[in-house]
Order: C-alpha cells, then sequence, then structure tokens
C-alpha cells in the first residue's frame, strides 16, 4: 500500500496497513534537517512520512512585523482606512506561477498524498490587520470584512479548483479558532464571518472527490461540533494536553478523522524512549483502532528536541499496523 492509498484509507476512517504519518517542527529546526537530508520534503524522502503539505504561492498583502522564535509575528497594519479595500491589490490566481510548488510536489511524488495548505479569508485578513484589531474590525466594520472576505475566496475558488485538476490528494484549510479554554468567539461569529466562507471551497474540492481536512489549535469540542455541520472530514491536531482522545473518538470517531494526536510540548521533546513509545502507541490504541480515523501528526517540534527522539518517534508510528 502506497502513502497516498493510505492517507485515504485513513481519511474515509478505514483502516490501511498501518497508521500513516508526518510531523511538523519548530522552522529553524526544520531548516536544519532539510540542510543535512538535502531536500525539503527530507520528511518523505528520509523518514518515509504519508504526507506533504503544498500550498500555492499567492502574495497576500501584509503588515509589517518581526521574526522571533521561528515565527513571523504582525505588528502593524497592512491598511488603517477600511473604506479603502476596493484599492488592496490582491494576487492574480491566473498567474501560472501560482501552481508552481503545487504542480512540482504532485509531479515528483505521485504516489504520496498532497494536502492543499489554504488559510481562510477570515485569517487573510487577520495578516492584513493583525489579530489584536481583528476581533473589534468584525463589529465595527462588519460589512466591508465581509466585503473584502468576498474578494479573497473568490480568488481562493481558482486556486482550489485548479489545484483540484493538478491532482492533489485533499483540501486542507486552516484557522486558529480555538483557545486552550474553548472558541475564540462565537459560534455565530464563527460561521458568519469564518467557516461560511469556506463552504464554497469545501463544495469545489467534494466535487473533484478530494477530502476536506481543517486545522485548529487549542479546545477544539465546541468548533468539531460547528465541523460537522460543514462536512470535514478530518481535524488537526487535536492536541492532547488540551483535548481528550478518547472522548473525542466516541464524539466524533464515526464523522472525523483526526490528523494529528501526538504530544509536542512535553513528551517528544522531553521524554525517554519507553515515554515516546508508550504515548504513540496509547494515541493508536485511543484514535486509530478499532476501525482506523487516525493520520498520526504533531504541531511544532521544539527546537532542542534531540534527533534520537525523532528517530524513536517515527519507529514507534511505524510499528502501530493494523
Amino acid at each position: 500500500m502506497n502513502s497516498k492509498e493510505r492517507v485515504l484509507m485513513a481519511l474515509a476512517r478505514k483502516k490501511p496497513d498501518r497508521v500513516p504519518f508526518n510531523f511538523w517542527m519548530d522552522r529553524r529546526l526544520m531548516e536544519h534537517y532539510q540542510a543535512q537530508l538535502g531536500h525539503r520534503h527530507w520528511r518523505v524522502t528520509h523518514y518515509g512520512a504519508d504526507v506533504i503539505e503544498t500550498f500555492a504561492m499567492l502574495n497576500w498583502p501584509q503588515g509589517p512585523g518581526v521574526e522571533k522564535d521561528g515565527t513571523f509575528w504582525h505588528t502593524e497594519p497592512y491598511f488603517d482606512d477600511w473604506r479603502a479595500i476596493e484599492d488592496i491589490p490582491l494576487p492574480d490566481p491566473h498567474d501560472p506561477k501560482v501552481y508552481s510548488r503545487i504542480q512540482a510536489d504532485v509531479a515528483e511524488f505521485a504516489h504520496t498524498a498532497i494536502f492543499l495548505d489554504v488559510i481562510t479569508p477570515w485569517g487573510v485578513i487577520a495578516g492584513m490587520r493583525t489579530y489584536e484589531r481583528i476581533y473589534m474590525d468584525m463589529y465595527e466594520f462588519a460589512e466591508a470584512f465581509h466585503s473584502l472576505s468576498r474578494r479573497i475566496l473568490n480568488i481562493q475558488k481558482v486556486v482550489v479548483e485548479q489545484a483540484c485538476k493538478d491532482g492533489i490528494t485533499a483540501l486542507y484549510l486552516m484557522e486558529d479558532l480555538a483557545t486552550s479554554k474553548g472558541l475564540s468567539m462565537s459560534p455565530a461569529m464563527i460561521k458568519e464571518f469564518c467557516l461560511d466562507y469556506t463552504v464554497p471551497l469545501i463544495q469545489i474540492a467534494k466535487s473533484y472527490e478530494k477530502p476536506v481536512l481543517f486545522h485548529s489549535d487549542g479546545y477544539v469540542f465546541e468548533l468539531a461540533e460547528l465541523l460537522c455541520t460543514y462536512k470535514i472530514d478530518a481535524m488537526n491536531p487535536l492536541q492532547p494536553t488540551l483535548n481528550d482522545a478518547d472522548l473525542f473518538k466516541s464524539r466524533y470517531g464515526s464523522k472525523m478523522t483526526v490528523y494529528g494526536g501526538l504530544d509536542n510540548c512535553f513528551i517528544i521533546p522531553s521524554g525517554t524512549p519507553s515515554e515516546i513509545r508508550f504515548h504513540v502507541q496509547n494515541i493508536f490504541e485511543k484514535l486509530g483502532k478499532p476501525d482506523g480515523g487516525l493520520i498520526f501528526s504533531t504541531h511544532d517540534i521544539p527546537l532542542l528536541t534531540p534527533s534520537e527522539n525523532i528517530e524513536t518517534l517515527v519507529d514507534q508510528i511505524k510499528q502501530c499496523v493494523y
């Protein structure tokens, strides 16, 4: 069974030969491994990961910011006057360069699952306005907010359709809509300002028989309830320190696959080999058995994580067979 077949079975909540996997790291650690192993998809070429996350080369306007701890943080807005949003230059989805990375990944890794990463229009606007401002913007400039969201969505619709034609395996929508305690805003606002703008993208993907995944950090049980109504096939990352894996499986296991499940905060960076192996097997028992529905992945593994811990992690994942 190749990686694409393995992932598609997991997304359909069926049992592949083993649990498919991917993992993410602090961007500086990712660059270290890439320099050492010689390929930007070294997780696939060296470790045998089953997923590549690709993206369109869209240069959305965004405000200035600073690089800190391997992450870019927006500090100032791209624009101040919501009355001028029609003048904001947005990328051209018909430019062939937009699809260069997607097409290259699909061509080189024909037997690997290729997920197209797409930030929601809400998240694109957050990059223009900063997260500190966007929550008040929804109240104070709702009509303009919707207008800009529609402009962004029209571009993304073209991109998702072309990517489906180019051969991606799944659409992966991304937006952080929860904190460590629960939703970051009311369900009504999440629907109106964020999730409703994903509906056309989901419909396009489904028309090409492509599964749809959704990413949000945090405590996600309330969000999962919403996502089920949008026909989302899988959720990422289901952080185990914040979410009860057993409860999630019992409530949503028949509706959504988990793309994640692994603890990047404590066990993977600081655990002993036996602790890492126990953790991986425990999550497999809780989220993968008895009927599939699990793609192992992590959020960002910290910079100082020993390489031995990564080797142990991958080795134990590959032993999670059905």
